[in-house]
This record gives C-alpha cells, sequence and structure tokens, in this order.
C-alpha cells in the first residue's frame, strides 16, 4: 500500500513539474501570471499532499479546506496536463512535418500574451461551467409498467452521496428536501453513502439529516467500496444510527417490493445472487442494488425485475467519461437486458473536487405500476 502511493505521489509531482515547466515557458517573461501560476499549483500539490498524509490528525475544518483545494486542483491540473500534451504533440508534429513555420511555433507557443490568456480564461471559464453543472441536480424520470405491483408507488433512488470533508450537512440537507418533494413511497441508496472518512460525517451529525427523509415504505442501501475504506463496521453503525437499511448480501420485502442489496464487488466473500434470492417471492418486483454495475448478466441470469448501481461517476469530468465506457458494459443511463431494467446512475454528488464536465449529477424517480 505504501509503495503504491509512493509511486502515485512520484507521478504526479513529476507531472506537476512538467506542466509548470511548459507554462512557464508558454507565460511571457516579468508577469506576474508565472509567480501566480506557480503559487497556485504549489497551494494545489500541497494541500493533495498534505491531506492524505496527515488529515486523519488534523483539525476536521483544516483537513476539509485541504481536501476541497487538493482535489478541486486535480481537476484543473488535469486539464492542464492534458493542454501541454497536445501543445507538445502539435510542436513535435509541425517540427516533422512543416505545416507551419518555426517564426509560427516560437510566436504563439512561447512567452505568449495571446496562447496564455487563452487558456486561463478557458480553464476558468470551464470550471465555473463544471461548478454550476454540478449543482444543478438533474431529475431522471423511469416509468415502469408491471403487473406485480397492485398500487402505484413511487421510488427516489439516488448513488454516490460521498458524505465527508467536502460534501457536508448543510448540502445534505438540501438534498433531502429534494428528495422529500417527490413525495416518495420508497428511497434507495445504491452504495457510496460516505466518503473516504467518518470522522467529519460524525462530526457533523449527519444521520441526523438523513433520519429526515420522509419515505413511509423506508430507505435501503447496500454497500459501496467507500464503505470499505472508512471502515465497514463503522459504516454500518452509522447507516443503523441513520434509520437506514443497509443490506449486506440479504433482501428485505415491502409490499409488492423486494429490495437485494449485494455487498460491494470488493468484497471477496459476497455470495453468489443465486443464493441471496433463493427464498424471495417471486410474485414481487424485485429492485437489485449492486454499486459497481461489473456483473449485468447476474440479474438477468437471476430474473431480477430491475437494478440500480453508480460507482463510476460517469468519468465526472470529460474525457474521463471515454474511459469509463470502456471499463463498463453501461457506464451510464437505462438499458433494458432481457426482462431486467437497469440504470446506472452518475452520482448525487461527486468525489473531490466540485465539477461536472460533460456528465450530470442526478436522482432517480422511478414510478412502478400496472
Amino acid at each position: 500500500m505504501k509503495a503504491a502511493f509512493l509511486s502515485i505521489f512520484v507521478v504526479f509531482l513529476l507531472s506537476n513539474i512538467y506542466v509548470a515547466f511548459r507554462l512557464w515557458q508558454l507565460i511571457p517573461a516579468n508577469n506576474l501570471l508565472r509567480t501566480a501560476l506557480i503559487g497556485i499549483m504549489l497551494i494545489g500539490f500541497l494541500s493533495t499532499f498534505i491531506f492524505f498524509i496527515f488529515g486523519e490528525s488534523l483539525p476536521i475544518n483544516l483537513s476539509s479546506l485541504l481536501y476541497k483545494i487538493g482535489t478541486s486542483w486535480m481537476i484543473a491540473f488535469f486539464y492542464l496536463f492534458l493542454f501541454v500534451v497536445i501543445l507538445d504533440l502539435f510542436w513535435l508534429s509541425a517540427s516533422i512535418f512543416k505545416f507551419v513555420s518555426k517564426d509560427f511555433l516560437l510566436q504563439y507557443f512561447r512567452h505568449s500574451a495571446i496562447t496564455s490568456s487563452i487558456l486561463f480564461v478557458a480553464l476558468g471559464s470551464l470550471l465555473l461551467y463544471g461548478y454550476i453543472n454540478y449543482n444543478h441536480k438533474k431529475r431522471v424520470h423511469i416509468p415502469i409498467t408491471t403487473s406485480k405491483v397492485e398500487n402505484p408507488m413511487r421510488i427516489v433512488a439516488v448513488s454516490d452521496l460521498h458524505l465527508g470533508y467536502t460534501i457536508g450537512k448543510k448540502e445534505l440537507s438540501r438534498w433531502i428536501k429534494l428528495i422529500n418533494k417527490e413525495k416518495p413511497d420508497m428511497v434507495l441508496i445504491a452504495g457510496d453513502l460516505i466518503d473516504n472518512q467518518l470522522r467529519p460525517v460524525n462530526a457533523q451529525r449527519m444521520f441526523d439529516e438523513l433520519n429526515k427523509i420522509d419515505a413511509p415504505m423506508g430507505v435501503f442501501a447496500c454497500t459501496g467500496n467507500h464503505e470499505y475504506i472508512s471502515g465497514i463496521k463503522e459504516s454500518s453503525e452509522f447507516f443503523n444510527k441513520a434509520g437506514i437499511t443497509l443490506l449486506r448480501d440479504s433482501t428485505a420485502t415491502v409490499g409488492d417490493i423486494t429490495i437485494i442489496g449485494r455487498e460491494d464487488f470488493t468484497y471477496k466473500n459476497r455470495k453468489p445472487l443465486a443464493d441471496i434470492i433463493k427464498n424471495i417471492d417471486s410474485s414481487t418486483f424485485s429492485i437489485l442494488l449492486d454499486h459497481q454495475p461489473n456483473a449485468l448478466g447476474d440479474a438477468t441470469d437471476a430474473n431480477i425485475d430491475m437494478q440500480i448501481s453508480g460507482h463510476t461517476h460517469y468519468g465526472q469530468v470529460f474525457p474521463a467519461s471515454l474511459v469509463t465506457k470502456k471499463l463498463f458494459e453501461v457506464a451510464h443511463g437505462y438499458i433494458k437486458k432481457q426482462n431486467t431494467h437497469i440504470y446506472v446512475s452518475s452520482g448525487l454528488g461527486i468525489w473531490g473536487g466540485k465539477f461536472r464536465i460533460g456528465t450530470q449529477s442526478e436522482y432517480l424517480v422511478i414510478e412502478i405500476g400496472n
């Protein structure tokens, strides 16, 4: 684990040095933007490093600040890194194939006020858009017709809230109001309710807010990988205090609905789905909560009526979303596979910096009737 962290740290450090050096060459000499850039990069890098090494031993407010700055810098750095790589590839191609002159390259890619101004205005605008887009929660409506449900019902489903150092009680309170406004009969949480640590979650008594969810048929959840990162025993206790029924390779039947909660895919001893559902009433409408959408065939083979997953965040920012599309059969959205309705959510919350670029923060409103 220490070797992996050290490797990541070294790669991140070298990448920051590479980007800083290339941007220093791009910005005109004796320009205050040079000093500002180096200052911002140092603050961003050191915030990330200090949080991940010392975050749990620092005061919560300081850890939260470092986490927000560090992870926001990671998003900004991601785009700066892409720009520098594209710039260098263009320079290399132009040098080989001579489709522009050397004077053109020197004018626009060395000490260029025009290019550096365009870059930083574009980056600032992109991040502002991403922040605004993150705060706009998209309502996704999914109507399902089935003879298994006698009376129409409404379910609100969410995933990946990532409560912790970056998403606090005030933001959670707004989300609870959003959920309650839908007047749901039931609320489902498809994993990663908690982020990396429980300390800020418990310190802000976020379980008090979660107890305000108004769902007469109950609130149910499955584990996500972050429930294990934060400690599964402590996470389970938090769910209990929050009034949420955590289903760990287990089921719960309420009226005409059977909820099946699988352990996260990272849990080595999770049970086969066939073993979990062998005693359920097949006449009920079955909803599977499985945080990671890695085994969609399990649900179809077991004749599950609906599966809800999360985990992917759809990459959070473009072009990372292209990577998730390659990694998962369904990275985001709805499909019907055989007789199983499947929805992979991009998440209500977010990991790290609060930017959504090319993706959306969302909650599902599922209307089930006959």
